[in-house]
């Protein structure tokens, strides 16, 4: 499952730096637009554990790619800014908590607010040249983009109607930013890390009245953790007591956000994490695998990370009756290790 994590916000956010230290840019490359893109592995220490026990050839961790998008700014975004904007899976939205040098004061909520109204303005010129140019679109679909004109032009993004799944798709070729997941990250000085954050509190505050999670988060410490070794990054984060690294804080979220959850495949070849919806069923679940898995699914064999864990071998699950056999109507649990059995 393709995710594209977008990091875009305000000008002098820090976003860039914290695009840098999040990724460490060791795996970066340039996107056709000229934007900086890194592929990253997602963090998780069970994907390890059940390597350490199967000894495969190959470890494999699901992966996300984290973009550093256009950011706002007095001005209102470019178009070009904007279709870069509207390509990512989900928004982040970096807000500057912390002093700086050639800008006024910190003013997270200020900040937000604009930024909120430049996206509303570009989804603004969406709909109505749509509906200026659509003169023979269908009925359900004008009215439902009819229904965002009104709280578009106001600023409202309360207002914003709630969409369900079908309408959602019909809605998806305009790449409507109002209708995206997004987050929040605030991006706090070092010295708020171990206490209380003033500028935190605003942006949770704000961001949950916009239905968003919110995480703080020091792009400062996050740029020394990256050039830190694994051990030596330990030790510093136990001293800083940071339980979870930005970069771990920052997926769980999106994943929460999106309703993702994480499956296994494990063997002597290769151990491997794959991304697949909340409330996925198996052939799903098998489809993020290869296509000819959910095309021809006939069983998968099952079991839970915790429960492997407790036996440490699938034939000792087996032979303890802890491997279940299930059936097309089996909904994927997040942990779970599968074995899919098809035929093509």
């Amino acid at each position: 499952m393709a995710l594209t994590i977008g990091l875009t916000g305000l000008a002098q956010s820090g976003k860039t730096t914290l695009f840098n230290s999040l990724t460490n840019m060791a795996n970066a490359s340039e996107t056709g637009k000229g934007r900086p893109m890194a592929h990253v592995q997602v963090p998780d220490a069970r994907l390890w554990a059940l390597s350490e026990i199967f000894k495969p050839k190959k470890t494999t961790p699901a992966t996300v790619d984290f973009l550093d998008m256009p950011s706002g700014g007095t001005s209102s975004l470019t178009p070009q800014a904007v279709a870069e904007i509207r390509t990512a899976t989900v928004l982040v939205e970096v807000v500057r908590c912390f002093e700086h040098p050639y800008l006024e004061g910190v003013s997270p909520v200020a900040d937000m607010e604009n930024f909120e109204t430049e996206l509303m303005l570009a989804d603004l010129k969406v709909v109505e040249g749509k509906l200026e140019r659509a003169k023979k679109m269908d009925a359900h679909e004008r009215s439902l983009i009819e229904s965002l004109a009104a709280p578009l032009s106001d600023g409202d993004y309360n207002a914003i109607p709630t969409f369900n799944e079908e309408d959602r798709k019909l809605l998806s070729g305009l790449g409507l930013l109002c209708l995206k997941p997004c987050l929040v990250v605030a991006n706090i000085p070092e010295h708020e890390l171990t206490g209380e954050s003033a500028s935190f509190h605003q942006v949770q505050e704000y961001a949950q009245s916009r239905n968003m999670p919110a995480i703080a988060v020091c792009a400062d410490i996050e740029a020394q953790l990256a050039e830190l070794s694994d051990e030596d990054r330990t030790v510093f984060m136990e001293d800083l007591n940071i339980e979870k690294s930005g970069l771990e804080q920052l997926i769980s979220m999106c994943y929460k956000r999106l309703g993702l959850q994480t499956f296994f495949t494990a063997g002597d070849d290769e151990c491997r994490a794959w991304t697949t919806a909340i409330g996925a069923k198996a052939p799903e679940a098998a489809g993020e695998i290869h296509s000819d898995l959910q095309r021809g699914f006939i069983r998968a064999e099952v079991i839970g990370y915790d429960t492997f864990m407790t036996c440490k071998s699938l034939n000792v699950a087996k032979d303890k009756g802890l491997l279940r056999v299930e059936g097309k109507e089996y909904v994927v649990q997040d942990g779970d290790i599968l074995n899919i059995r098809f035929n093509v």
